[in-house]
């Protein structure tokens, strides 16, 4: 389990850290909320986050970790624009 305050390791470097963690039961694991950064200073763009493979420290130990670009609940948004019966948006 994860809480916060984990290091994100970005293809074996520290890039960042873990700010928020719970269960997530819709993708059946645990889910982190994390800030990275390119550790040369460059911008992340969508592409160069991709690119790369992710590890979570949790207790010592390297977990891989899966990042995702949109949230995994809701990835299109429908609940947000208060559209909750339509899975369409229409």
């Amino acid at each position: 389990m994860i809480w916060g305050g984990e290091l994100v390791l970005r293809d074996g470097a520290a890039v960042g850290q873990v700010t928020s963690g719970a269960w997530g039961e819709t993708v059946g694991g645990c889910v982190g909320l994390a800030y990275v950064r390119h550790p040369d200073g460059t911008v992340l763009t969508p592409d160069v986050i991709k690119a790369a493979a992710y590890q979570v420290n949790v207790g010592g130990r390297l977990y891989p970790a899966t990042v995702g670009l949109r949230p995994p609940f809701d990835p299109a948004g429908h609940r947000v624009k208060g559209n909750y019966l339509s899975r369409t948006g229409n």
